[in-house]
C-alpha cells in the first residue's frame, strides 16, 4: 500500500474536494449518525477553500496509490490578541475505515504538527467528543492530554 499525505493549495480541484467531502460525510455518519445535505456540502467546500487561501489554515489529504482521497486533516491557527501568541487547533482528522490501523492518523497529525512548528505555534489543542473513546485514546497515545472540560448547554 502506497500512501502519501499532501497539503492542498489553491485553487482546489473540485472533483478531489468532492472526494474529501464524501469522506466528511462518512465521518458524520459514523460519529453523529446523520448525512450531509447539499447545503452542508457546499458550506464544507467553502470552508476548505478558506483554509487553503489563508495563512492560518491548512488542509491535508491522505491519498492512496490510485490518487484517491482516503483521509484528511484540517488545522488552523488562532492569534491571542492579548499575549500575541499563536495557538494551533486540529480541527478534523478522518481516515476511511479500510485504511485504519496503519498509523495514517498519526502521519496526518505529524504533518499538522510540522506545519504548526513552521508557523511558530506555541501550543496545539484538539477537541474530542466525550463519547468518542477511540479518538480520545488515539490523541492521548500520540502525546496529547486533557487540560480542561468544556461545558455546553
Amino acid at each position: 500500500m502506497t500512501i502519501h499525505i499532501q497539503q492542498l493549495e489553491a485553487p482546489l480541484n473540485r472533483e478531489f474536494v468532492d472526494e474529501l467531502i464524501n469522506l466528511w460525510n462518512d465521518n458524520t455518519l459514523e460519529t453523529a449518525d446523520c448525512a450531509l445535505d447539499d447545503q452542508d456540502r457546499e458550506m464544507i467546500h467553502q470552508q476548505l477553500e478558506q483554509y487553503v487561501q489563508s495563512a492560518y489554515g491548512a488542509v491535508f489529504a491522505v491519498v492512496n496509490e490510485k490518487q484517491e482521497a482516503v483521509g484528511y486533516g484540517l488545522a488552523s491557527i488562532k492569534k491571542d490578541l492579548v499575549s500575541d501568541c499563536l495557538s494551533g487547533q486540529i480541527d478534523e482528522v478522518y481516515i476511511a475505515p479500510d485504511y485504519r490501523r496503519n498509523k495514517l492518523g498519526k502521519l496526518v497529525a505529524d504533518r499538522m504538527m510540522d506545519w504548526f512548528e513552521q508557523h511558530q505555534v506555541s501550543h496545539v489543542q484538539v477537541s474530542v467528543d466525550i463519547d468518542n473513546q477511540s479518538a480520545l485514546h488515539f490523541w492521548e497515545g500520540i502525546g496529547f492530554s486533557s487540560d480542561f472540560y468544556l461545558l455546553t448547554n
